[in-house]
C-alpha cells in the first residue's frame, strides 16, 4: 500500500501542489496525511505524521515530494528513514528515488549521513566564525544581565546583613542569582 505525507511550514502555505503530485504518483487520496507545521518540530511530535506511522506497516511505501518534508533536522530525517527501513517500509523521495532495506538503501543512507555530518560541520564552523567576529567587534555573548551594575553592587554590600532570600524577593530574581553576585564580590 502506498501512503503519502505532505507538509508545509506555515498556515499561509498551500498543500495542494504536494497533494496533487502524490496523487499523480499513485497514492490514494485516503492515504495522504497532510499538515501545516514547522519542520523544526520533531517528527515524533507532529500529529498527522504520528497517525501515518501508526497506520503504515511492513511492505508499504511512504512517498514524500522532498526529503525536507520529513523534517528540517538531518538527524531527525535520518532517524525516521532508518526506523521505517527497519520496519520493512520503503521510502520514496521524489527526485531522489526509493530507499529500501537493501544494499542500495544502505548506500543511500550512508551518503545521506555523510552529507548530514558535513552539513553539521559547516553549520558549526559558520557559527563559530560569526561568534568570533562578533566578539572581536565588542559584542557581548550570552544572556543579558537581569540586574543593573548598580543593583549588583547594592546586593554585594547588603548580602550577609540581609538574607539572600529577602534580596531575591526584593529584586525579583532567584536565590542562586543573588548568591552568584555575592560570591563575585
Amino acid at each position: 500500500m502506498k501512503y503519502g505525507y505532505c507538509r508545509v511550514s506555515t498556515v499561509g502555505q498551500d498543500l495542494k501542489e504536494q497533494e496533487d503530485a502524490l496523487l499523480a504518483l499513485g497514492v490514494p487520496k485516503a492515504n495522504i496525511f497532510k499538515e501545516k507545521i514547522s519542520g523544526v518540530i520533531r517528527s515524533d511530535d507532529r500529529p498527522q505524521f504520528g497517525k501515518l506511522l501508526k497506520k503504515i506497516k511492513a511492505g508499504d511505501e511512504l512517498v514524500v515530494m522532498k526529503l525536507d518534508r520529513l523534517g528540517r533536522s538531518t538527524l531527525d530525517i535520518l532517524t525516521v528513514i532508518q526506523n521505517l527501513r527497519g520496519q520493512g517500509i520503503a521510502i520514496t523521495i521524489e527526485g531522489v528515488g526509493t530507499i529500501r532495506d537493501d544494499m542500495m538503501g544502505s548506500l543511500t543512507m550512508n551518503l545521506l549521513a555523510s552529507f548530514a555530518e558535513f552539513e553539521r560541520a559547516l553549520i558549526i564552523d559558520r557559527t563559530q566564525s560569526g561568534r568570533k567576529r562578533a566578539m572581536a567587534n565588542g559584542v557581548r555573548m550570552g544572556r543579558k544581565e537581569k540586574l543593573s551594575p548598580q543593583a549588583q553592587n547594592a546586593i554585594k554590600r547588603r548580602y550577609g546583613s540581609e538574607t539572600g532570600k529577602s534580596l531575591a524577593n526584593e529584586y525579583g530574581v532567584g536565590l542562586r542569582t543573588i548568591q552568584r553576585i555575592a560570591s563575585a564580590a
